[in-house]
């Protein structure tokens, strides 16, 4: 299967659940976590890793930044680091213009004001819930670091469970906006590496 056709494929499957999510799982699930607020201190810390993608990102790209000319070419460390980083970045920028593109409202939009349909292009307060842009954060590296060191895929695949359960459980996003998060992230990856492979060629040519 050609890459074109793969990337068809998953963007059509996860579009379609998003979809079935939207109709039938992201309302009765927030209803059962507006019941169980009690344990939104354990979904709030299950999601916090998040937290860390992008200030890691920053920090990093500025760091790499001021030490490139005293060491250059970068090291396979340092370039993995780069790729992660560029990953974080890319899922970062796509975010911002698919929750503004979008205008799904957030679960607390529907809990308190009634709003569930989708208003795309708007600056109200009530949207920007699609898509998750923490989990895009967390799905952008971990996506990543599946192909960069898939002897320890079953680990990055668990974190990026949780923090995508703590953001649910804690009210922060419905299901369908942690999946479309997670094909952000996804996509930011693939094309770090699409990147990186035709860089490599081209190099090899």
């Amino acid at each position: 299967m050609s890459r074109l056709s793969r990337v068809t494929l998953t963007a059509l499957i996860g579009g379609a659940i998003i979809l079935f999510c939207i109709a039938f799982i992201d309302r009765p699930v927030e209803v059962y976590v507006a019941a169980h607020k009690h344990y939104r201190l354990l979904y709030q810390a299950m999601a916090s890793p998040s937290l860390l993608s992008l200030p890691f990102a920053i920090v990093y790209l500025s760091a790499f930044a001021i030490a490139a000319p005293f060491a250059w070419p970068p090291g396979p460390r340092a370039r993995a680091l780069l790729a992660l980083s560029l990953a974080i970045l890319g899922a970062t920028a796509a975010k911002d213009e698919l929750k503004w593109l979008f205008g799904r409202p957030w679960p607390n939009s529907w809990v308190n004001y009634g709003t569930y349909a989708f208003h795309p292009l708007t600056d109200s307060f009530l949207y920007g819930g699609f898509p998750s842009g923490h989990t895009a954060y967390i799905s952008a590296p971990m996506c990543l670091l599946c192909w960069l060191a898939p002897q320890y895929r079953a680990l990055w695949i668990a974190v990026m469970a949780m923090v995508m359960i703590g953001l649910v459980g804690a009210g922060y996003h419905f299901v369908g906006d942690v999946i479309a998060g997670f094909l952000t992230g996804l996509a930011a990856a693939a094309a770090v590496v699409s990147f990186q492979s035709s860089v490599v060629s081209k190099g090899g040519s």
